[in-house]
């Protein structure tokens, strides 16, 4: 709050997102919206210290308004994610994308920043024709606005832009991932979050509130944290409040009884210690795991079914994620951006062989998933519906099939699983601000789209290509496409599974998956 002495917050202890009242020192935080089942996340309070905005997902999602104790709560917009208050609290900055909860895992790029006027929803946009901007914050005198994006479609940088329009200013420009810019409220530092120590850890950089001019080089503003974000001020500037996160994330497998359709037995873990793994996918055979780690270097690694003989098969500076098997063994499709944006590529499970398959225009290509017969491959160009290329040719002597639209406007369909009998697709509908709307599965005869479901995501087909199993506020479920009823199937709270592959051995009577630790506390920063 503006004046220090209370703080609100989004947390999802209670099983989903909601945001929370506390007062500074005290210890029974309230929860403001408790009577929204669904998601509440991003609150700013407004400069008087009367209003929260917020971002929730109740009536189609938007930008709300309410007390600052929780009452009368009030649509402000149908769109957008982390809005800012101007100075004077008559106006909100907002992007109209957001992040998968770290900075690092995006799924839409094409992100603007617009300005809506508080008492009568009127928009601006201000960022017209700028690649990606995204969570903006306001400078204190209403000079300039401060958002990051991406540059180069993988570099995550931060700029400045006069309020009223204008050219924008780049505050960084390199290979570190800079992101969650914040004005000291003297309006002579920018704040912001950045690995470029190795930790995520804040940063400032002295700069000229009116012109974005920099006056200086950036300097450490460490904490005693290995992962630090999402900073605010009191308005004195004396206090800095900000997110410390500490997380691990290990695979594991379960047992599974595909015809009670249910977990047997408590999960196995496979892999163990501090590396953040994700994307697990099983080898035909079901000797062998090949997966992806997250942290300051990106990489896939193979690893026994067992837990056995872990090692890297890419090991450099770029960003490899979500690895596949081909139906054969031999090769593992990949997406990484060794070519200067997220292209296809596919790798020997020796690490020989290397070869670029997509060069798509613009667009980075997300998620490569194989046919059954090794034959073709499904891709998603970020943002786009999804394409089929053949593999028995090279890009540049082909046009990959893209994919039909979805019924639903403003929505595109990302392929995440080809189903055995090699008749049906499965996806996420993925909205214009890159959430996901539900799973949609697609026939590849009749060419039309089926709703399996409006919630849930990463949908993973069993061998009987009728059910699916898929992912939902960090617990398992599975889908039958014929009666169309779901169910859960596996939670492991107080963790979460995570929300990126959940393949199944070759019978259907195991379940990998990645399982993520996670801790995260507010702290509190007195500045001298």
């Amino acid at each position: 709050s503006p004046d220090g002495n209370a703080f609100v917050y989004a947390s999802r202890a209670g099983g989903n997102w909601d945001i929370y009242f506390q007062r500074v020192g005290g210890k029974n935080p309230v929860n403001l919206t408790k009577d929204h089942t669904g998601d509440d996340t991003q609150p700013a309070f407004s400069p008087d210290g009367q209003l929260i905005a917020f971002r929730s997902e109740r009536g189609g999602g938007g930008i709300f308004l309410m007390g600052a104790t929780g009452e009368s709560v009030r649509r402000l917009t149908d769109f957008g994610y982390h809005p800012a208050w101007s100075p004077d609290g008559r106006q909100i900055v907002l992007s109209t994308a957001t992040f998968m909860e770290r900075p690092d895992v995006r799924i839409d790029i094409r992100s603007q920043l617009s300005i809506i006027d508080v008492s009568t929803g009127r928009r601006r946009m201000l960022t017209a024709g700028i690649e990606d901007a995204i969570q903006p914050h306001w400078s204190p005198h209403g000079h300039r606005i401060a958002w990051w994006g991406l540059r180069r479609r993988w570099q995550r940088d931060i700029w400045t832009v006069s309020a009223a329009g204008g050219d924008p200013v780049p505050v960084t420009d390199d290979a570190h991932m800079d992101w969650n810019p914040v004005w000291s409220p003297d309006g002579k530092y920018l704040y912001f979050s950045s690995d470029r120590s190795g930790s995520v850890n804040l940063w400032r950089i002295p700069i000229d509130e009116k012109s974005g001019k920099l006056l200086g080089s950036p300097e450490p503003v460490t904490t005693p944290s290995p992962y630090s974000g999402y900073i605010s001020f009191s308005r004195d500037g004396k206090r800095m409040s900000y997110v410390q996160q500490v997380r691990t994330s290990n695979l594991q497998k379960v047992r599974f009884d595909p015809s009670g359709e249910k977990a047997v037995g408590e999960p196995i873990p496979v892999t163990q210690g501090s590396r953040e793994a994700y994307f697990p996918d099983l080898s035909p055979d079901g000797r062998l795991l090949v997966f992806a780690a997250f942290g300051k270097q990106e990489d896939i690694f193979i690893v026994g079914a067992d837990g056995t003989g872990l090692h890297h098969l890419t090991d450099d500076s770029y960003k490899e994620r979500a690895p596949q098997w081909s139906p054969d063994g031999r090769q593992i499709a990949f997406m990484s951006n060794r070519s200067g944006k997220f292209e296809v590529w596919t790798i020997h499970p020796d690490g020989s062989g290397l070869q670029q398959l997509t060069d798509y225009p613009v667009h980075s290509v997300l998620g490569p998933v194989w046919s059954p017969d090794g034959a073709r491959l499904a891709a998603t160009p970020m943002g786009l519906n999804s394409f089929i290329m053949d593999l028995a040719r090279p890009w540049n002597q082909q046009t990959p099939h893209t994919l039909p639209p979805l019924p639903e406007p403003n929505e595109s369909f990302m392929v995440l699983s080809w189903s055995p009998d090699g008749r049906q697709l499965a996806g996420d509908r993925v909205s214009a601000g890159g959430t996901v709307a539900g799973i949609s599965t697609y026939s590849l005869e009749s060419q039309k789209y089926q709703t399996l479901s409006t919630f849930g995501t990463r949908p993973h087909w069993l061998s009987d290509s009728r059910r699916l199993l898929f992912h939902h506020k960090d617990k398992i479920y599975l889908a039958d496409t014929r009666s169309r009823r779901t169910h859960e199937v596996l939670s492991v709270a107080p963790h979460e599974v995570r929300a990126y592959n959940l393949p199944l051995s070759a019978d259907d009577r195991a379940i990998y998956f990645s399982v993520e630790t996670s801790e995260a506390d507010v702290w509190l920063m007195s500045l001298q």
